[in-house]
């Protein structure tokens, strides 16, 4: 009985520590026609330096904000031929927000940035 309570309280130990080693942070940003653009991202807390580990995104570069209030971005990747610089960024304990640049013939954009442990 003891070694199978072990074993299980190991099984979910490993696995919460395997999923906390990827963190999703996913952003979009919609045009309106009388009105700005909407953006839209839960954030994501770290609480641990990380780096961008990979990203996806159906957009033309994309920014980082800190905290919901925040002016201006931490971070900008603008362009396509620049995203793939994002990869190794590093971001600080904070609160982060991740917005798309919308492509020029499109009224969407979406990205999604994984963070993974320094």
């Amino acid at each position: 009985m003891k070694k199978t309570l072990f074993f299980i309280l190991t099984f979910c130990f490993f696995v919460s520590e395997v999923s906390a080693q990827r963190i999703e942070l996913k952003g979009f940003q919609y045009r309106q026609t009388d009105t700005n653009a909407v953006l839209e991202c839960k954030g994501v807390k770290i609480s641990r330096t990380m780096v961008i580990d990979s990203l996806s995104c159906d957009c033309d570069g994309f920014w980082i904000m800190k905290g919901k209030n925040e002016k201006k971005p931490v971070k900008a990747f603008w362009s396509e031929k620049f995203i793939n610089r994002a990869s190794g960024y590093e971001l600080k304990p904070e609160t982060y927000f991740v917005y798309p640049n919308i492509k020029e013939d499109s009224e969407k954009g979406e990205i999604t940035v994984w963070l993974k442990k320094k």
